[in-house]
């Protein structure tokens, strides 16, 4: 049998610019296996989002597509990994047939995903089949980037300083002229890989592997209720193309909702249909010593992405608890008729029922409104942050452990370098500022279209349809500013 690898696909899911698949592609001449691995106990979580696993299954449909187009193959299987590999190691033994002389994929920093690594690692090493893993979806991996000898940054300012100085040096550098290269070759048409090899010639007709990637997407399909975007690579670049036109007005637009200001790139990122170094080669963004432009004002916020994996990695408990250990014990409220009428955007204060009303029938929230949404919860509401934590997750199709429990933690003055506990957004003067017009506010509340704006700014009583503010949020600041204090 001819020599052959697998590419072990996980939030990798392109075929441009994968380095660890480009790396078992040229090691085996082609003869390259796709294997994408589903885990139950993955899918099992109480923050599994239906619409966001769809999407995720169109996109691994886009690169199955892809891969067969240019003579590869995409096996999708509904068990973990550690069983997928033990099976298949003993189905080609049994067969008498050779094993793979090659496994690749590109590294994750997630905690689950780091301990299912480690043992895939060892299992590898048992069978002795040689392996290699691969940077990806950051720029800069937690462990590259140090304060000291094995301390990591907790504050986002010194880390983006010291990232911004190290990005300079060739070794850092080059990962961005190496997204270029790649990206250069796919526009040009030339960036076209042939695969030599499908599962078809590993497996015979009683294998015990059956594809289950159409099965899981006409089951999970019923349980839908927005509609799914575009997937893959090639929609991500049409996105970027698109942003690319608007990224000079980024710094002004990207705070006013009812602006197609922002990237609308995040979805892509979370399943690795693009990275942030392709964007970052793809928009020519260059690196800065001082914030002057949109495009600066972008870059950064790409950096605050890598500052909350840095976090992750380094301090693995913040996505069970408060990053600050004086918060881990907070006496929140946690009213759940509150909390009801906050995820269903009927709390009497229009921009925040816009954004979770947004969130509900898109999958999407605008990244000022996430931070409006989310201090109204904790220090209006005085619910817990990871009340609302876990409901972004189960909504967002960008929903990404990293940024969205950073999110969270800076919002509710629990995590690294959050805002002060005594800054806490008031809803309507956050409202008068990025929506004055109130046309954000009124496309997703069409119930207040025949409000003038000035309406909106302030509690709105005696409405027909329209619930009155369920709190007043002058008192609710001192109870918040109270409950802070004692710890």
């Amino acid at each position: 049998m001819t020599s052959y690898g697998i590419h072990w696909f996980r939030r990798d899911l392109r075929i441009t610019g994968n380095p660890a698949l480009a790396h078992n592609w040229q090691t085996t001449k082609g003869n390259t296996l796709g294997l994408f691995c589903f885990d139950k106990k993955f899918l099992s979580r109480s923050d599994f989002s239906a619409n966001r696993f769809q999407f995720f299954l169109e996109t691994l449909q886009k690169l199955k597509d892809e891969l067969k187009q240019y003579g590869g193959d995409l096996l999708v299987l509904d068990v973990g990994p550690e069983h997928v590999f033990k099976t298949l190691v003993q189905y080609l033994s049994a067969e008498s047939k050779a094993l793979p002389s090659l496994i690749t994929w590109n590294r994750d920093y997630e905690p689950y995903a780091t301990n299912r690594d480690s043992t895939m690692i060892d299992f590898f090493d048992k069978q002795q089949i040689a392996h290699k893993d691969f940077r990806d979806h950051l720029i800069i991996e937690p462990h590259e980037l140090e304060k000291a000898p094995g301390e990591g940054y907790q504050v986002y300012s010194p880390f983006a300083r010291k990232w911004m100085k190290i990005i300079r040096e060739p070794e850092f550098w080059s990962r961005i002229q190496s997204s270029k290269a790649s990206l250069d070759k796919y526009k040009s048409k030339s960036d076209k890989p042939r695969f030599g090899f499908t599962w078809n010639e590993v497996l015979d007709t009683s294998h015990p592997f059956k594809d289950q990637l159409e099965t899981y997407r006409e089951d999970n399909r019923k349980h839908v209720d927005i509609p799914i975007p575009k997937a893959g690579f090639a929609s991500a670049l049409e996105t970027l193309d698109s942003f690319k036109t608007r990224i000079d007005n980024y710094k002004p637009d990207r705070d006013m909702p009812s602006i197609n200001g922002t990237s609308r790139l995040s979805h892509f990122v979370k399943n690795g249909s693009i990275t942030t170094s392709q964007i970052v080669a793809y928009l020519g963004l260059n690196y800065y010593d001082k914030r002057e432009d949109g495009r600066d004002t972008y870059f950064s916020e790409l950096v605050w992405r890598e500052f909350y994996y840095h976090i992750l990695s380094r301090h693995k408990r913040v996505e069970q608890e408060a990053f600050l250990p004086k918060y881990k014990d907070i006496a929140w409220d946690n009213n759940k008729e509150w909390f009801d009428q906050w995820k269903k955007g009927t709390t009497g204060f229009p921009i925040v029922d816009a954004g979770m009303r947004e969130l509900n029938t898109t999958g999407h929230m605008h990244n000022r409104v996430r931070m409006i949404v989310s201090s109204f919860l904790t220090k209006d509401l005085l619910i817990n942050w990871q009340w609302g934590e876990q409901y972004f997750m189960e909504k967002l199709l960008d929903g990404d452990l990293a940024a969205n429990n950073g999110g969270w933690q800076w919002a509710a003055s629990t995590g690294c370098d959050p805002q002060p506990y005594f800054r806490i957004f008031n809803p309507w003067l956050q409202s008068k500022k990025f929506d004055p017009e109130g046309v954000y506010i009124k496309t997703y509340l069409p119930e207040l279209k025949d409000l003038n704006a000035k309406e909106l700014h302030k509690p709105i009583l005696s409405h027909k349809t329209y619930p009155e503010p369920i709190v007043d949020h002058s008192k609710q600041r001192e109870l918040a500013l109270e409950l802070y204090k004692r710890y």
